[in-house]
């Protein structure tokens, strides 16, 4: 009996511990199917952890080249900035410069704004007030717009000149269309044509001579003076209306143009049907048919025997001469 309870006991004790056993066997299949199940899990994870490493390499190299490039432009940014700040001070310097020179042309400006009220101040109809004189000097004349002309008072014709016009190097294009010989134009202290419409108000305020100083390229000069001189309005094609007697060592070269009108290439006026003479002596003049003087054609640099040239007839025929002035002076002088 106490033998077959010790084996029932023992057989009890193995049964338990089978059991635990058993027990155990099964909680960890639990945790082993858990661990499988975290497993897989964690694969899932990592390949999505994966997926966003890979995507956070990409950022991570897009933002490098960004970067590389920001550091690029910043390094040219600073280096256009270096060059700015030079510039700036370059500019600084300039404009330092610039207001001096304005200051300079304002104190000027000044000087000539002075000047140009005294001369209106004495201002006259002539230059015959200024004698024997040089100079540019304001003139006046009733309802009209003042105007400055050149004064020659040291010409062999005597003193109280007026010139209105002068050509002595071709630095002025003296091929002009009607508007710009009734305005004049060029440099009053260089080659100029005072103006058509300044020479009538100028002529008809008072009577006028006129005289014409020629020069050869040999150094020849003659002169040709007219005792009378008017020139008509624009209404009239500023005609040359009266010319008067002639003296002089030249020739009566402008006696085929008085009672003309001036034409210009774009406003014939001349006596020819078929042809207008200013385009064809390519010049601006009183032209009949068409002309024995071209005092405003084509400057040649040299001695040219053409028809477009200088010329004044009768008197080294259609060779260029070198240089040319015209003057007028009031009839009321009373010195030479």
């Amino acid at each position: 009996m106490d033998k077959l309870a010790e084996n029932a006991a023992t057989i009890q004790q193995k049964d338990n511990a089978i059991n635990r056993l058993q027990s155990k066997d099964k909680i960890d299949d639990d945790q082993l199917k858990q661990f499988e199940e975290l497993s897989t899990v964690c694969k899932a994870q990592n390949v999505s952890m994966g997926l966003i490493l890979t995507e956070k390499d990409e950022q991570i190299k897009s933002l490098q080249l960004n970067s590389s490039i920001y550091e690029t432009r910043l390094r040219r940014k600073q280096h256009l900035l270096t060059l700015y700040k030079k510039q700036n001070a370059s500019n600084a310097a300039t404009i330092s410069e610039l207001r001096a020179k304005i200051k300079a042309l304002e104190y000027r400006i000044r000087e000539r704004k002075d000047d140009l009220l005294a001369d209106w101040e004495a201002a006259t109809n002539s230059c015959l007030p200024y004698g024997k004189s040089l100079g540019i000097h304001l003139i006046q004349l009733p309802d009209f717009r003042p105007f400055l002309v050149p004064c020659d008072g040291l010409s062999a014709a005597g003193a109280g000149w007026t010139v209105i016009q002068r050509r002595y190097d071709g630095s002025v294009d003296f091929y002009r269309n009607w508007d710009g010989y009734r305005k004049g134009f060029g440099k009053l202290n260089g080659e100029f044509f005072l103006g058509l419409e300044k020479l009538h108000r100028l002529t008809t305020f008072q009577p006028h001579e006129l005289y014409v100083s020629l020069r050869l390229f040999n150094g020849t000069k003659r002169f040709a003076l007219y005792d009378d001189f008017v020139i008509g309005s624009e209404k009239e094609g500023y005609e040359m209306k009266l010319l008067g007697h002639y003296h002089g060592n030249a020739s009566d070269a402008m006696r085929t143009h008085d009672k003309m009108k001036f034409s210009t290439y774009d406003r014939d006026h001349d006596e020819f049907t078929h042809i207008n003479c200013a385009a064809y002596h390519h010049g601006a003049w009183w032209y009949d048919f068409c002309s024995r003087s071209n005092l405003n054609g084509k400057y040649f640099k040299r001695q040219t025997d053409n028809a477009e040239g200088i010329f004044w007839d009768r008197w080294y025929s259609f060779k260029s001469l070198k240089s040319v002035q015209m003057l007028i002076r009031p009839k009321s002088a009373k010195f030479n």
